[in-house]
């Protein structure tokens, strides 16, 4: 299979940036749980390997660490209604 080159790379190699880094392109909406549950599973896949990934997850089992994970990947997103400070009244 032959790699397609990226048109943007060849036409303006100084001041191109990857899609990613457009902050036009940054989401409006919080993260799922599902896409958190993704992260997390993900993040154990990649880390298990190191020894204090490893302990935790001897000692508190992978249900547990995810859970953590979950928690900690949600208080990150400035998007989720946990990090949003609701000033006056709600009604």
């Amino acid at each position: 299979m032959k790699k397609r080159p990226d048109k943007n790379i060849d036409e303006h190699p100084d001041d191109w940036e990857p899609p990613w880094m457009n902050p036009a392109n940054q989401r409006k909406t919080p993260y799922s749980e599902e896409e958190l549950e993704q992260f997390a599973e993900g993040f154990i896949s990649r880390m298990s390997d190191i020894a204090e990934v490893k302990s935790m997850i001897e000692r508190k089992g992978e249900e547990k660490v995810k859970e953590i994970l979950i928690e900690g990947f949600r208080k990150q997103d400035e998007r989720n209604l946990i990090n949003i400070d609701v000033e006056g009244s709600v009604h």
